[in-house]
């Protein structure tokens, strides 16, 4: 492969050759060359674990969050500072909120193009996504919009950076940064015992709560967040070795790997690549291994049959309009109880 440096996604990799092998080898699911060990501490499991649910879940959750406040601030400064057609030297250089220097550097491509040249910049915001990248060191702010290349880590720090974020959020930010984030990109296994675990999804809950998403949205990101908090539960002590969850695993294992090749080792000082990207090849391992078992499960082509049962009986079903009301009191209440005289269809 190549050694020299190169870009992904707009972010500088400088990867060593062989890290860069584990990491394109599970990306790519590569066929292994030689046997490795797919023993994992436990310690290691619920790292993995809470490393998906931060980058798959809460993630996508802030994503919409932060788009949602960054587009009323930036509506906001267009009228009072015109940002989106200013220019040097009369440009907005402070937070007006804050009083924090604004990064120009990190838009429009001002400094690659112009080095530290600031008179040449071009200091135009276009649109909330450029006024985004101000608040944060340039490294951080290689983001397109605000999708997978806006990471945990950016999300965090523009929450924490701007005033408009309130102030239960921010704290919770801070929380889920120095408490999760950082803690798993340091990767020191050892940290992540059970107590740590369940803390992680409990401040991560009070995250999505404190959002104030949409009942809707805010039930399945939690229901999102226990699924996984649940099976990874179930994978550690090994008692469950269904497809679904080890499908998911792997994928979830696999978008875990192509993230840190999209992060370079210079642009994160947090983010500790070398055993991290062990444990996840490793993780890889097991998971196709714990396939095989549950593919040889003595008792799979039963579940098929009551699976493949629930399908029919799933096409059978007429929907009265008293369904739909049901649905509708199941997003908010735990249970419904239905009462009629025999006959009526309950």
């Amino acid at each position: 492969m190549n050694e020299k440096a190169s870009t992904s996604a707009g972010i500088k990799r400088e990867i060593p050759p062989e890290l860069q092998n584990q990491i394109d080898e599970i990306a790519l699911k590569h066929p292994r060359e030689a046997a490795i060990s797919s023993d994992l501490d436990d310690d290691q499991k619920r790292w993995l674990v809470v490393g998906i649910c931060l980058h798959s879940v809460i993630s996508p959750a802030l994503r919409k969050y932060v788009d949602s406040i960054l587009t009323i601030c930036y509506n906001e400064l267009i009228h009072n500072y015109k940002i989106d057609t200013q220019i040097y030297p009369g440009h907005l250089q402070r937070d007006p909120q804050t009083g924090i220097f604004l990064n120009y550097e990190a838009v429009n491509n001002n400094k690659a193009s112009y080095g530290k040249n600031v008179a040449k910049y071009d200091y135009t915001i276009k649109n909330a996504v450029d006024l985004s990248k101000l608040f944060l060191q340039t490294h951080m702010a290689h983001y397109t919009c605000f999708d997978e290349t806006c990471d945990s880590s950016a999300l965090l720090g523009l929450i924490l950076n701007i005033a408009k974020f309130d102030p239960a959020i921010k704290s919770d930010a801070d929380n889920v940064r120095k408490t999760i984030r950082n803690p798993w990109a340091h990767c020191h296994f050892s940290e992540w015992d059970t107590a740590k675990y369940s803390n992680s999804f409990q401040l991560m809950k009070k995250l999505v709560k404190d959002l104030k998403l949409s009942i809707h949205e805010e039930k399945l990101t939690i229901e999102e967040m226990e699924k996984w908090e649940m099976n990874g539960q179930h994978f550690l002590s090994k008692t469950t070795h269904g497809l679904e969850v080890l499908n998911e695993f792997r994928q979830e294992t696999h978008d875990l790997a192509v993230y840190a090749t999209l992060v370079a080792e210079g642009s994160d000082d947090q983010f500790k690549f070398s055993t991290q990207d062990k444990t996840l090849k490793r993780q890889a391992t097991q998971i196709e291994e714990l396939e095989g078992e549950a593919r040889q499960c003595a008792c799979r082509d039963s579940h098929n049959f009551d699976i493949e049962h629930w399908k029919e009986q799933d096409v059978m079903f007429v929907q009265t309009p008293v369904v739909k009301l049901i649905s509708q009191i199941l997003e908010t209440k735990p249970t419904v109880l239905i009462v009629g005289e025999p006959g009526i269809g309950k």
